[in-house]
């Protein structure tokens, strides 16, 4: 048993231990609520017990709990159970005793489900409501699935931007511009890059070089940019719509970070007395277990690094590492903007999507991963919005979160060089974006994000996107091509069968090894 096959969100039921038969089982009800459980490698236990078990609800009463695992090998934990301080039931004390039930061979769709024992701790209440210490009762706790983003209340997407997001001519301009950079020092051929730049699509700067990740060339500019101005045009809907814009994180959520957030606000019946309240900016951000059924949408060999990816301890000794580097102003004071594109792209982004990435499933609801080819139309559905995939990651909620994050460091990377050598670096407006003049720190006066059609300028965008859609459907035709097996001998043909046996391009591209030249 690992830690994230008890990590969750569960319905929690307790029943009276009363001998004799019932006519109606609600005789026997001790109790309703949703249990969520964050549960480390260490043993610990942390979680929260609220009421009622509805999720996302606008109010709840809330119990922390914490708890350790007894035994691993027959899953067996102890719980314990108090109200939040100042709310309706501060003087709650429950202790739990259980297991994780057993998983039967010939089991269909079986849920993961914990049962054991509860303790009243403490009496709470008085008069007639007095709850006395010492009565027990059984529960049974089921695992929910993992609620995804779009799901928890208030931070899906506006419906306004998710129209535009997921319309082909978005899905396949983020396809492209994220697919052709990933490959265009191989498998493509010098015929191949010619022909796509003649479609508009060549790569002036590729991320890439002989040796590694290029710092030197300006292409963290162009990733820098291009989400910046995506980001610009969602903001836009979200002014227009009256609604405050996605805010990106201050800081790389916690490890412990619940699916739903509730925070104190003063009780307006009760002074003195403190409210648990829902708060949408915070909920949404946990990280998805690394279960079974999560590892299977990944090739064998990559399960072990997905799995420590999603893991706390990454999290602490190397994501956070990343975010101090990043965050850091005496190191931002030593990088081009090119330079910080390029590391924050090829490190901590790329590790961000695939941390936070969940079950790809389908319009049915069915486990799918799209091929990295495969443009079939039903993969156009809005409830695709998988992380880990060009197509898609950019209809998810979190996509906007975490790109927040990485734009937020550029202003951190000004601010830094304006604390140095005020003035040095100078803003401009490029295509509607706050964005910044080339010299001694940024090295590209035109950053690529998309070609521009010459129906965009003439307003038939209905047209344009049609023309946009049908020209990078063939620039991606001409990289599928340039994949597929040939019968070629000698160095050329070992270097094009190392590539095509790299995991696919959507989903683990940032597992490669990066070998960044020194400056």
């Amino acid at each position: 048993m690992q830690a994230e096959d008890l990590t969750g969100y569960y319905t929690y039921r307790s029943f009276l231990n009363h001998p004799a038969p019932v006519d109606d089982f609600n005789k026997l009800r001790f109790g309703e609520a949703e249990l969520y459980l964050s549960v480390q490698q260490d043993r610990s236990i942390t979680g929260t017990l609220s009421f009622p078990a509805a999720p996302g609800a606008d109010r709840k009463d809330v119990m922390d709990i914490t708890g350790e695992i007894l035994d691993w090998s027959t899953a067996r934990f102890r719980l314990t159970g108090k109200g939040r301080p100042k709310t309706g039931i501060a003087d709650f004390h429950y202790e739990y005793d259980g297991v994780l039930s057993r998983t039967w061979e010939m089991g269909v769709e079986q849920r993961h489900s914990l049962t054991g024992t509860v303790l009243r701790a403490k009496n709470h209440g008085s008069g007639s409501n007095l709850a006395r210490a010492g009565v027990t009762a059984s529960f049974a706790a089921v695992k929910r699935n993992f609620p995804a983003p779009r799901e928890v209340p208030g931070v899906a997407l506006l419906p306004e931007a998710l129209s535009m997001l997921t319309t082909r001519v978005h899905r396949l301009r983020h396809t492209t511009w994220h697919l052709l950079r990933s490959v265009w020092r191989g498998p493509l051929t010098d015929v191949d890059r010619k022909e796509i730049a003649e479609l508009g699509w060549g790569i002036d700067r590729p991320p890439f070089n002989h040796k590694g990740l290029d710092l030197a060339n300006g292409a963290g500019e162009d990733f820098l940019f291009m989400h910046r101005r995506m980001i610009r045009m969602v903001n836009e809907i979200y002014e227009r719509s009256g609604v405050p814009v996605i805010r990106g994180w201050a800081a790389i959520p916690g490890a412990d970070a619940p699916q739903y957030v509730y925070l104190e606000k003063d009780d307006p019946a009760r002074p003195g007395e403190k409210i648990m309240q829902y708060d949408a900016a915070r909920s949404g951000f946990m990280v998805p277990p690394a279960d079974a059924e999560l590892l299977a949408t990944f090739p064998e060999a990559s399960r072990p690094t997905m799995k420590l990816l999603k893991s706390p301890n990454y999290l602490s000794f190397a994501m956070r590492a990343l975010e101090r580097t990043y965050t850091s102003p005496l190191e931002l004071s030593r990088l081009s903007l090119g330079a910080l594109g390029n590391l924050l792209e090829f490190t901590i982004h790329n590790q961000m999507h695939m941390r936070w990435a969940s079950i790809p499933r389908d319009a049915q609801g069915k486990v799918a991963l799209r091929g990295d080819f495969d443009f079939d139309e039903k993969w156009d559905d809005p409830s695709y919005d998988y992380l880990g995939d060009f197509y898609s990651s950019h209809l998810n909620p979190l996509f906007w979160r975490l790109h927040g994050w990485v734009d937020n460091r550029i202003q951190d990377w000004f601010d830094a060089h304006e604390a140095v050598a005020p003035g040095e670096i100078e803003r401009i407006d490029h295509k509607g974006v706050a964005w910044f003049k080339p010299g001694k720190w940024v090295a590209v006066a035109e950053p690529f994000d998309w070609p521009e059609s010459e129906h965009d300028h003439h307003g038939d965008h209905g047209h344009g996107d049609e023309h946009a859609v049908a020209v990078m459907l063939k620039v991606l035709k001409i990289v599928q091509r340039a994949q597929e097996p040939t019968v070629e001998e000698g160095p050329a043909a070992e270097l094009r069968e190392r590539l095509m046996q790299q995991p696919p391009l959507n989903v683990m591209s940032f597992l490669r090894w990066i070998d960044v030249p020194a400056e």
